[in-house]
């Protein structure tokens, strides 16, 4: 039986088509060939996830007149496009797809105030999402107390970080430790930063049993690299929780140690001690 090429490759002809009209946003184009793919083969797999981002970029996007209205909005245009976009374009072209759903999105949300019952409302964590830096780290100044929540605190991070690189983002990140260490540790493991993932795993690996445990990591983190001192030296929470009283008990013993204070020296390893035995353990192995 001899094969008629054309035709066995008539529906990857087609597809590509729809395909690479998706990939460029021509909506005419789209239709067009969503419109001859269906005709001849009504039962191929990319109709439907085609279907939907056509009408994704068919769709406007206007200013959200309620935290729900932009909640439902974001489940809509965001959440069930990425997977149809994965599966047209594969996971990284999907993203940059995305990109100016999430921007229209972030940009219809930005007059909704904070809301700690619908923080996925706020156009912070849309620009996050949208890769939009700049944005992500004004809007979230525009929160009051924001360093005070983790939800927006988290959010600075991870801005400031891709901003201005992981010095100036580490005391956000000590502070959001202290806070919320489940966060924390999600964040941080999600960051393009290998020194720390190497930091976080050798921690993980020696000292976490639960992601709570992550609240110790800036003291911890300071012990095994003292330059780090500078930097967490601007880290505070009003909370004043152990783990950020040993984080700087750890700074202070640094000092005392470079100016030769014996005594005061032995009066803060005790309190370390009390605070933490295992970090004081720790300490004490980088000292031997």
């Amino acid at each position: 039986m001899q094969l008629d090429l054309f035709s066995d490759s008539r529906d990857v002809m087609l597809r590509n088509d729809l395909i690479d009209a998706l990939r460029s946003r021509d909506v005419g184009a789209g239709g067009r060939a969503l419109a001859a793919l269906a005709a001849e083969y009504p039962t191929d797999a990319t109709l439907r996830p085609a279907q939907n981002l056509l009408g994704v970029l068919k769709a406007e996007v206007t200013p959200f007149a309620t935290h729900a209205e932009a909640i439902q909005a974001v489940a809509a245009f965001e959440h069930a496009p990425r997977a149809d976009a994965i599966s047209l374009f594969g996971e990284g072209p999907a993203g940059h797809w995305l990109r100016p759903v999430r921007l229209a999105l972030a940009q219809a949300a930005t007059h909704l105030p904070y809301s700690a019952q619908a923080p996925d409302a706020h156009a912070t964590g849309l620009y996050l999402r949208a890769g939009d830096w700049t944005a992500a780290e004004h809007h979230v100044n525009t929160i009051p107390a924001w360093r005070r929540i983790p939800v927006p605190l988290a959010w600075a991070a991870e801005a400031c970080f891709h901003l201005h690189g992981l010095d100036k983002a580490w005391p956000l990140l000590a502070e959001l430790a202290w806070l919320d260490a489940a966060r924390f540790a999600a964040l941080t493991q999600a960051l393009p930063a290998p020194a720390l993932a190497r930091l976080l795993h050798r921690y993980a690996r020696e000292h976490a049993a639960t992601a709570a445990d992550f609240a110790w990591f800036p003291a911890w983190a300071l012990v095994a690299h003292p330059e780090l001192r500078t930097v967490l030296q601007g880290a505070r929470t009003p909370q004043h929780c152990a783990p950020e009283l040993a984080c700087h008990l750890v700074a202070e013993l640094l000092i005392l140690e470079r100016q030769g204070r014996h005594h005061d020296i032995v009066e803060q390893r005790k309190r370390l001690r009390a605070l933490n035995p295992e970090l004081f353990a720790f300490y004490m192995q980088t000292r031997a």
